[in-house]
């Protein structure tokens, strides 16, 4: 995960307590917009590092084209924690199946990376929608599972 972090630039302070109240981390890979404002870029930051279109040469973004899918996942209930504090959309919804399993739905963005957070959680969580996609998981496990048993 790549984040965007941020200070609130309402006060120059050197005070790291003010400072820590006023940082801000965003996940990059959940930014859907963003606008361009008119105010002074220090001279110590280049002007096109930080550029869309840069990051997405250097391959820390990946283009979505606004495709949603209908994210459904049995996840293990120890193993879903983390997504009550780092939800993987707005309208994500978590529900319980049952002493071992907890269902979770979520609007998201179809992408590699999406992907390949599925495949590290493959011993955890299993993709129940969309087919497509549960069908993309279960091929990448399976080449795995051979290069293990060859």
């Amino acid at each position: 995960m790549i984040y965007l972090t941020s200070f609130n630039p309402i006060d120059d302070h050197i005070d790291d307590d003010v400072l820590l109240k006023a940082h801000r981390n965003f996940a990059v890979n959940r930014i859907s917009e963003a606008g361009v404002i008119d105010k002074v870029i220090p001279d110590w930051v280049g002007r096109d590092i930080f550029s869309l279109d840069n990051l997405n040469k250097l391959g820390k973004l990946e283009p979505t084209d606004s495709v949603q899918i209908k994210l459904v996942l049995r996840v293990q209930k120890y193993a879903c924690q983390h997504l009550y504090e780092r939800p993987l959309s707005q309208d994500q919804q978590i529900t319980m199946i049952d002493d071992t399993w907890n269902r979770v739905s979520a609007t998201v963005a179809n992408t590699k990376r999406l992907q390949d957070w599925l495949a590290s959680m493959s011993q955890l969580a299993v993709v129940v929608e969309p087919n497509e996609l549960k069908t993309v998981i279960l091929e990448r496990l399976k080449s795995g599972l051979e290069l293990y048993e060859h």
